[in-house]
């Protein structure tokens, strides 16, 4: 699918193929992701998401298949292009993979000075700036032990933030952030796309907030693209298994992999929530 983005695609794959101990992770993946666009990657837990984008920004190499960046084909780009091209994605890694012997401020200046090369009083107003829009100013000095886990991942998402990547990508960027730093979050990760044109992958299980940011969804379901469409039209161009699973996650259903229940007296059916989410996503404007 062709997003609303504009421009040539940052990232294309075409058949891509991983496998972990011989066992295959992702199977014949095709993706095309554009400037400008926030795309949500969703799934069940264990269906490729995390190995798709550790992938799509060279951690790890496919089995098979073809990746280009900024319309480079990776596997022909030699050392010294594609660590250039690596300074240009942005990560904020599901464990957060902060320095322990860091401060806060170090953390999210790593990348401006260790990659960009810029000096400590240049990299300064950008990682204040980061850092008060994920509403952490005043904790540059702190240590990561010294944070809740909340905390941490905000700073993973600031460090992102302040080195401005042209294409951004969040592994569950609000799992244990309370409702409403969640919600400032994915609001930042939409006006991010929208002020910057740089692409925002954002792979999340909390589709609540997720869905009314994006204006695309990839779904993956067994290591395969089962859906790759409008937000808008998740619920009726999607799979049945697709919808399902959207349905019973907005419903706050235990087990989204299994078939609807019955609607219980007094709450929302799941196709009532993922109506109500629905009606309110929309994307970038």
């Amino acid at each position: 699918m062709r997003g609303e983005g504009i421009g040539e695609p940052v990232v294309s794959v075409r058949g891509l193929v991983h496998r972990i101990g011989g066992r295959p992770i992702l199977k014949d993946v095709s993706l095309d992701l554009y400037p400008g666009e926030v795309v949500g990657l969703i799934g069940p837990g264990g269906s490729g998401k995390t190995q798709l984008i550790r992938c799509l920004v060279t951690l790890t190499w496919p089995a098979r298949g073809d990746l280009k960046l900024f319309g480079r084909p990776v596997g022909l780009l030699r050392r010294r292009r594609l660590r250039e091209c690596r300074t240009r994605i942005g990560l904020q890694f599901q464990n957060f993979a902060l320095f322990d012997y860091l401060d806060v401020w170090n953390n999210v200046a790593f990348p401006l000075l260790h990659a960009r090369g810029m000096r400590p009083d240049e990299a300064d107003l950008l990682v204040r700036s980061a850092l008060e829009r994920v509403g952490l100013s005043g904790s540059e000095a702190k240590l990561p032990s010294e944070l809740s886990g909340g905390m941490r991942r905000r700073v993973a998402i600031a460090r992102v933030m302040a080195a401005a990547p042209e294409i951004a990508v969040f592994d569950d960027p609000v799992a244990g952030l309370d409702p409403v730093n969640s919600a400032k979050i994915m609001a930042l990760l939409r006006d991010y796309a929208s002020t910057s044109g740089s692409l925002v992958l954002v792979a999340t299980h909390d589709l609540d907030r997720l869905l009314p940011i994006t204006s695309r969804v990839v779904a993956v379901f067994g290591g395969r693209v089962a859906y790759d469409g409008p937000t808008s039209a998740l619920m009726t161009g999607a799979p049945d298994e697709v919808r399902r699973f959207v349905a019973a996650a907005l419903s706050g259903e235990a087990d989204p992999d299994l078939d609807d229940p019955p609607a219980r007296s007094g709450r929302s059916s799941p196709g009532d929530a993922a109506a109500a989410v629905l009606g309110k996503s929309g994307g970038v404007s």
